[in-house]
């Protein structure tokens, strides 16, 4: 007999300390908080599982948003508007790698660059780097 009521007091005892840990003030105010499970379901097939963040989209995405920037300021150092950059239009807009890479950008030697020339340069440094 005492078995029995040590049992069920040890079952009341669980009981009750399980209702002192739940969440009251927060989750209870917000119905999103209570609809969304606390932890996502961890026994998902691999092919179910999503991604917490694509990185392979990462470096692309900062190349791109570099190359709008470098756009913007060649659009704004360019101020005859014909396209193209001059070594003296370069230097005046503070383009030093520019200015310092002048002769190797303009393979054509055509004394202005555009702005795929300055884009082939600096894919053309990165295969570099990437090989060495």
């Amino acid at each position: 007999m005492k078995l029995l009521q040590l049992a069920m007091l040890a079952a009341t005892a669980a009981v009750s300390h399980a209702g002192a840990q739940t969440p009251s003030t927060e989750a209870a105010a917000s119905p999103a908080v209570r609809s969304a499970p606390a932890y996502p379901e961890p026994y998902l097939p691999p092919a179910l599982r999503k991604p917490l963040r694509d990185y392979s989209s990462g470096p692309v995405l900062l190349r791109y948003q570099a190359m709008q920037k470098l756009k913007k300021r060649f659009d704004d150092a360019d101020q005859d508007g014909n396209g193209t950059l001059s070594r003296d239009e370069a230097r005046k807009a503070g383009l030093g790698f520019v200015d310092k890479n002048f002769d190797h950008i303009d393979t054509a030697q055509r004394g202005n660059i555009s702005f795929d020339d300055l884009k082939t340069y600096l894919i053309q440094r990165r295969e570099e780097a990437r090989s060495r």
